[in-house]
């Protein structure tokens, strides 16, 4: 499954709690996956660079930001409902 348009992902986590290797390990599944195969994708640590919690307004972690050329989405949590994920990002 591939993205129709170009998306950057950012996933903001806070060290290396369980929540935040879980969510990275989906990121990396769907990157397998091919979905994220035209997009920018990073990982965030807010523990070292806060900065990046005040721009997109996150207050809770992790979170994915997908930004497209006309959206912003949010997805909270973990990411371990995967195919719920995958939805969120084909509609983004």
């Amino acid at each position: 499954m591939s993205t129709s348009r170009s998306a950057e992902l950012t996933l903001l986590v806070a060290g290396e709690s369980s929540a935040a290797r879980s969510a990275r390990a989906t990121l990396d599944t769907l990157i397998g996956d091919g979905l994220a195969e035209a997009s920018h994708v990073r990982v965030i640590d807010v523990l070292q660079q806060p900065d990046y919690a005040l721009r997109y307004k996150v207050y809770f972690t992790p979170s994915l930001i997908v930004e497209t050329s006309t959206t912003t989405t949010t997805i909270v949590g973990d990411l371990h409902e995967i195919d719920e994920v995958r939805s969120l990002l084909a509609a983004a």
